[in-house]
């Protein structure tokens, strides 16, 4: 005979609607638990302990939770602007629970972070908000000055036609100059969020789309961070008909690929719109082909049909991610960032926390800490 577990019909309800699987969402749960979820929470019959046990991993919630009196009076889902809908909506009402997941993995590891900051007794930067001018050179300016990085010393992290040493370089400055800390999401299509940022005055953050091109990445970076200037959480796609969104590219344009310095590279250029003359341009600065014709637009350098016209017809060599194959350790390290394994593998080697723990916060075995400690710094 098959033991049933004697669940808290209710608490299946919330754990369902606390992982996201709402609004059509419950379509894409397991043929398994699609079929059963309603009579489960309406009290009609309880799962087996093989599929609540199947529940709990596709839920994220801890078996033990089914069997609560009643459902906890918590959620650390921030309340985050939606530009992509245009509207202020309730995260559970336009996201999935993939992105859902990915939101609260992010605030997770970001306790995890602060927790072991203190206990490592490291200084926690505050992330300050400046009163600045809403003007687009204006935060620029402001941000190549926190960031401390000079267009000289940005040109020189080219080293390959993928741009993965900008973004490597970017997120490590902005961890060490600002305290932001910075994730790839992993299972969230492109199509639903190229990036989001969640404002705190202490660890702010950025998650970027895994699977979005690595100029994407980067330029998103920038975008993201101008929303943090602004004091705000967002959620962003590829809808650019807000005034704040507008903004926010505009800064992250001008912050990379400077007006005064664009023009100062293509004095003299007779064809800017060369294959040649492009590539040299987007490598110099790290971006995408896309911004460098943005910028040239902006600039006045070409006209809006030429723009449209070259656009229409051009396909980024590199518009998407290759994905999460390849080295698992490597993946790990893009999706929870170089900064957060950092301060785990600091708590670890100086008996903050076990091998247990390192595990738990990391998703790796005990046999990758070497191999993590040879990644970031050579070996012991």
């Amino acid at each position: 005979m098959v033991t049933k577990a004697k669940i808290n019909s209710a608490m299946m309800k919330w754990a369902r609607e606390y992982a996201g699987f709402t609004h059509g969402h419950e379509e894409k749960l397991p043929k398994d638990i699609k079929s059963k979820y309603e009579a489960w929470e309406k009290g009609e019959n309880s799962p087996t302990w093989n599929q609540l046990r199947e529940v709990s991993k596709k839920y994220h919630i801890p078996t033990a939770f089914f069997f609560m009196d009643c459902p906890p009076n918590f959620d650390n889902l921030p309340n985050m602007i939606n530009y992509r809908k245009l509207v202020a909506d309730s995260i559970y009402e336009t996201n999935s629970p993939n992105l859902i997941n990915n939101i609260r993995k992010s605030e997770t590891r970001r306790e995890i972070y602060l927790d072991l900051l203190n206990e490592l007794n490291e200084d926690i930067l505050l992330f300050k908000v400046p009163k600045l001018e809403h003007d687009t050179k204006i935060f620029s300016n402001y941000i190549r000055e926190i960031l401390g990085i000079s267009l000289s010393t940005q040109k020189s992290w080219y080293k390959e036609v993928n741009h993965y040493n900008f973004l490597n370089k970017w997120k490590e400055v902005l961890n060490e100059k600002l305290g932001v800390l910075i994730f790839e999401t992993e299972g969230v299509l492109l199509e639903e969020m190229r990036a989001l940022c969640i404002f705190h005055e202490k660890i702010p953050i950025i998650l970027l789309n895994g699977k979005d091109s690595v100029n994407g990445r980067i330029f998103s970076l920038f975008h993201e961070l101008t929303h943090l200037l602004l004091g705000e959480s967002a959620i962003c796609g590829d809808d650019e008909n807000t005034k704040e969104e507008i903004f926010c590219n505009a800064v992250a344009g001008e912050f990379l690929v400077p007006e005064h310095d664009l023009n100062i590279s293509i004095n003299g250029v007779t064809d800017l719109l060369s294959y040649n003359s492009l590539k040299k341009l987007y490598n110099s600065y790290g971006v995408s082909e896309h911004v460098i014709l943005r910028r040239l637009l902006d600039a006045n350098k070409i006209s809006r049909r030429d723009y449209i016209s070259y656009i229409n017809s051009y396909e980024e060599s590199f518009s998407k991610s290759s994905g999460s194959g390849g080295n698992y350790l490597n993946n790990m390290i893009k999706y929870n960032g170089k900064a957060y394994y950092s301060v785990i593998l600091d708590a670890y080697e100086v008996g903050i926390i076990n091998s247990l723990e390192f595990s738990k916060f990391t998703d790796l075995g005990k046999k990758q800490i070497p191999k993590l400690q040879e990644s970031f710094y050579g070996g012991e």
